[in-house]
């Protein structure tokens, strides 16, 4: 972390970047990495820059208003790039373009990660919150209210509100510190899990209306053409949490969720019970994560890819 620390101090002008579909754990430890150098280097000039837009149930933090979106963003007014979260430099969709001539560090928790900066801090932890928590306590930064929202967020977010088998005991070690300062738990676990669009809540009925089981495989899986989703009025946000929902059905290890996009690709999702290592199943289409939960981009027909899922589980 020294080296990521003395980079940070030689650079006057610094962008922060996270995935394409953002999430609450790109959000939350890029927001959290903003505010804190921002409080440190107030000299500094310092953005958090996203492809996509925000979703909805994410917008109730403290500085969401504070991050840029990409199109907006000329790189030449930055030398350092901070990637947050992000398996690949490709899944930061446009900011890849904006970043690829600067000095990059790589902030992430995926196994998948090639470590493609010029720095690296990858670890395979619960979320690169948690990661970020260590990096801004190494930074000497005082993590404030807002701050430790934002990362509170990202934990809740990557362990399923702390139920799934990445959790540890230095996740709930970092939960506690944060509650300590007065993050409020109940507000934010409402505010994301709890506060859902119609639209979301009639594509989950969908899904468990329509959704498919592959017995001798414990796969349960569901496809949601880009057209129906523009026939219930909904955004790409409003499918997040299918793939954990479908899951819940009690023969299932495995579940898969694809959802159609507007370039007539097809975005999956894995997410896996037990031993079941979909990381490798998404590796199968270019894609990764981490062994029990894992995405992939694919040109597949969705049958192809349903086929070539069962055949390799």
């Amino acid at each position: 972390m020294k080296k990521i620390k003395d980079k940070i101090e030689e650079m006057e002008s610094i962008l922060i970047g996270g995935h394409v579909n953002p999430d609450g754990d790109t959000i939350g430890a890029g927001l959290a990495l903003l505010l804190g150098l921002r409080k440190k280097y107030p000299n500094k000039k310092i953005d958090f820059t996203l492809q996509d837009e925000i979703p909805k149930n994410i917008k109730f933090l403290e500085g969401i208003n504070e991050i840029k979106c990409s199109k907006n963003i000329d790189s030449k007014e930055y030398e350092l790039a901070i990637l947050v979260d992000s398996a690949t430099l490709e899944r930061t969709g446009d900011v890849a373009d904006i970043v690829k001539n600067m000095y990059k560090i790589n902030i992430d928790h995926h196994i998948s990660n090639p470590n493609y900066g010029d720095l690296n801090l990858v670890k395979d932890i619960s979320s690169t919150s948690e990661l970020m928590y260590n990096v801004l306590e190494f930074l000497e930064i005082p993590i404030d209210i807002n701050m430790g929202s934002a990362l509170y967020l990202g934990l809740v977010n990557d362990t399923g509100n702390f139920a799934h088998s990445n959790v540890t005991s230095e996740t709930f070690n970092v939960a506690s510190k944060l509650m300590a300062i007065g993050v409020n738990n109940n507000k934010i676990v409402n505010d994301f899990f709890k506060s859902k669009s119609m639209e979301r809540i009639k594509i989950l009925g969908k899904a468990l209306s329509d959704m498919k089981f592959v017995s001798g495989k414990k796969l349960v899986y569901f496809y949601l053409p880009y057209e129906t989703l523009k026939e219930i009025g909904a955004s790409k946000d409003d499918t997040e949490g299918v793939v954990e929902e479908i899951i819940n059905f009690n023969e299932s290890e495995v579940s898969l969720f694809l959802r159609g996009e507007p370039n007539g690709l097809i975005k999956g999702s894995m997410r896996s019970k037990r031993d079941k290592d979909v990381n490798a199943i998404a590796g199968l289409f270019n894609g990764g994560g981490h062994i029990k939960a894992a995405g992939f981009t694919s040109s597949l027909p969705f049958d192809e890819i349903v086929k070539k899922v069962v055949e390799n589980l």
